[in-house]
């Protein structure tokens, strides 16, 4: 059945004015009249038409005044209004199109004319109500999503800040691609004179990735806080990813333990692309690099995990960062790569290596922006 429109008739002659009405009401529409421009303004403020047909020339308003009222009261909510005229003057036909209207009809009125004007509105007011519905849902599925993703975030923050606090020897920088990061950076002082720390890089991006190194996250801070040994505790997470992860999901991880009173740093890399250790100078001393597949792809028969040991002779800084600041692109396509972050940190020396990288990888970046997560862990060794 086709929709009943509600068509506004502003005409300040009776007989015309009556004749349209019996005419758009014999189409199956009710017709509301009013007998000037102030009138069918007011009957807009009441309750808008679907459509209304409006004089130009009338007493009290004519029909330029009220349409550009009509639409200033209506918003962007968009009512189809047009003219009705007994002259054709081209400079009247653009002033009225200027003024808010959307089309003409010649007095006397042409009733087929006028027949297919109201099919036209018909077929518009449709699309409207189903533009409405559509914003509508769109609108609930925003404020739906809002909500489902502010838990999501709540539930992540719990995962993730754990520690009471940072050491305030160790820095970190993260920059996430999308809402949610699928770089997750935890550091546990386990006892003192010992920090652990993991930087675990997701395979994806968004709420996905954060979702699949939970589990990491979770098994690092438990195993930690029991004082466990490394080693156990880089086996447990990835027995436990590989056992939960589909096929294509995996963690990219470096875990580190630095050991302040033997001066020793162990690390087991799986796929992340710079961890290394910087003497004062920012001299490169000791890079440790990835040497086993990422967390949950290996069964736990076929795992290694071997520790990386490295015995500091003179103060530095053990830097880790993730793909998303070696993998970062200028303009011209130029990688920053694992050089971009000893450049940096020679520049910086020991005063302050995260924001002397965090700075080099802005200015690199230019007005690209970062397609990939990322973050930087530095922990200064005395």
């Amino acid at each position: 059945m086709t929709r009943q429109l509600k068509i506004l008739v502003a005409e300040d002659s009776k007989i015309s004015r009556l004749l349209m009405g019996e005419f758009i009401k014999r189409l199956g529409h009710e017709a509301v009249m009013a007998e000037n421009g102030a009138q069918a303004l007011e009957l807009c403020r009441i309750d808008p038409p679907d459509a209304i047909f409006m004089d130009v020339a009338m007493p009290v308003m004519d029909g330029f005044a009220a349409t550009r009222a009509i639409r200033q009261l209506m918003g962007e909510h968009w009512i189809p209004i047009i003219y009705l005229t007994s002259v054709s003057d081209r400079e009247q036909l653009l002033r009225g199109l200027e003024t808010g209207g959307d089309d003409y009809l010649i007095k006397p009125v042409d009733m087929e004319l006028l027949t297919a004007k109201l099919n036209v509105l018909l077929r518009i007011a449709d699309m409207q109500q189903r533009i409405a519905a559509d914003a509508e849902r769109l609108e609930a599925y925003y404020r739906a999503n809002e909500q489902e993703q502010a838990f999501a975030r709540m539930i992540l923050d719990r995962f993730t800040r754990r520690a009471d606090h940072t050491p305030p020897n160790i820095q970190q920088w993260q920059l996430p691609a999308m809402n949610f990061s699928g770089d997750t950076i935890c550091i546990r002082r386990s006892k003192a004179g010992l920090d652990r720390l993991m930087l675990a890089d997701s395979t994806g991006h968004g709420l996905t990735a954060a979702i699949c190194g939970l589990p990491a996250v979770d098994t690092f801070f438990a195993m930690t806080d029991r004082q466990l040994p490394m080693q156990d505790v880089i086996r447990t997470i990835n027995r436990k990813l590989h056992g939960i992860l589909p096929v294509g999901r995996f963690v990219a991880a470096a875990l580190i333990e630095v050991d302040y009173q033997q001066r020793r740093i162990a690390v087991w890399n799986g796929g992340i692309p710079c961890a290394l250790y910087v003497n004062q100078q920012g001299v490169l001393e000791r890079e440790f690099v990835s040497r086993c597949p990422p967390l949950g792809i290996l069964p736990d028969e076929a795992f290694d995990a071997s520790l990386d040991l490295y015995q500091w002779q003179d103060a530095g800084s053990v830097i880790v960062c993730s793909d998303g600041i070696t993998e970062a692109r200028n303009p011209a396509g130029q990688a920053f790569g694992n050089d971009g972050v000893v450049r940096a940190a020679q520049g910086a020396r020991t005063r302050d290596i995260q924001g002397a990288i965090t700075h080099a990888v802005s200015a690199h970046l230019g007005r690209v922006e970062t397609q990939d997560d990322i973050s930087l862990v530095v922990v200064r060794c005395p």
